[in-house]
């Protein structure tokens, strides 16, 4: 083969790149399937231990999310399916920071507050909010871009922007 034929040499770069990220995306979407399914095993058994319950349903959430998102990251990451689910999946995993927070603070408020019990509240209200509050303002992004689009169309006319 002629260099002139193969092209700039970037472009074979580029593609090995691309291809190695793809690569150790799915190694670690794999490795996050295999710890979220022993966590998702624990809290199943947590759940039928009786004192155990609410942390198991606290594991459960948030780590089923886990390995959910663990799956989704074997798939391909530029579908319109992926981007729903992955918003779905951040959106559990706030509900279980949630109920971390909310489950955590009824225990502070009935047995009294000790030194475990606050980092615990703090790390779940960070973690409400970034996967909660975050996943909830991607999907409003998502669909305000998309939703402009679609508008321009069913009106007929393309935005043309106003003039002063």
């Amino acid at each position: 083969m002629s260099p002139e034929d193969q092209g700039p040499w970037w472009q074979a770069q580029a593609l090995a790149l691309a291809a190695e990220a793809q690569r150790r995306e799915r190694r670690q979407g794999t490795a996050l399937i295999i710890v979220s399914s022993v966590f998702v095993a624990a809290s199943l058994l947590c759940m039928f231990i009786g004192a155990l319950r609410l942390i198991g349903l606290v594991c459960l959430v948030f780590f089923g999310a886990c390995l959910f998102g663990g799956i989704l990251m074997r798939r391909d990451p530029n579908s319109r399916t992926t981007f729903v689910l992955t918003l779905w999946v951040g959106l559990l995993m706030g509900l279980g920071m949630g109920l971390l927070f909310i489950f955590t603070l009824l225990s502070a408020l009935t047995y009294g507050a000790s030194g475990n019990q606050i980092a615990v509240l703090i790390v779940a209200a960070i973690g409400f909010l970034f996967f909660g509050v975050g996943a909830i303002a991607a999907l409003v992004k998502a669909g305000r871009t998309r939703r402009k689009p679609r508008d321009q169309w069913q009106n007929g006319r393309p935005h043309r922007p106003t003039r002063r």
